[in-house]
């Protein structure tokens, strides 16, 4: 085969993988953009009020509730991110002791072990702190939708891996 015919099919080829790579880009870049919902939208701007408008929204909150519901989601969420950083400095001791030389320290390793299990039993034992506080600022009829809503969110969507919001445009 000539060195031209070689350099034709290489370009040839070339320009195909090209097209096909920018094919393949733009019909994810459509997807993502097209699945807009309430998670979504938070995940892209970052605004913490977006879920308060959400449920101010989906709940019909007066202004007071939704004052509540925030602050009490704001303590929530400050007390939650010193647990859980408390709670990666004991799997990161943990890890260091598994890779240690005293990984076969069957005491210590029951220490280690216990100290994460208290410490992801009072992250648990907050959450439902938290969600019972939540619920007793809302009325019976707000608290049969907000229980609905916290099912669609954490655990119907959460067969896939992820925790969107539902996609509630009315």
């Amino acid at each position: 085969m000539k060195i031209e015919t070689k350099f034709k099919w290489a370009l040839t080829g070339f320009l195909v993988m090209v097209l096909l790579n920018a094919a393949l880009l733009t019909t994810i870049w459509v997807k993502k953009s097209g699945n807009r919902d309430g998670r979504s939208f938070r995940d892209n701007d970052r605004n913490p009020n977006v879920i308060h408008r959400y449920m101010q929204r989906e709940l019909q909150l007066t202004d007071v509730q939704t004052d509540s519901l925030s602050a009490l989601r704001k303590s929530h969420f400050q007390e939650m991110r010193e647990l859980r950083k408390e709670l990666n400095e004991d799997r990161r001791s943990y890890f260091n002791f598994i890779m240690g030389d005293e990984a076969d320290n069957d005491q210590k390793r029951d220490s280690i072990l216990t100290e994460l299990t208290n410490r992801y039993n009072l992250i648990e034992n907050m959450f439902y702190t938290h969600m019972t506080d939540m619920k007793e600022i809302l009325n019976s009829e707000q608290q049969e939708r907000f229980e609905q809503l916290m099912r669609e969110t954490f655990l119907h969507d959460r067969k896939d891996g992820s925790m969107k919001m539902p996609n509630r445009n009315r």
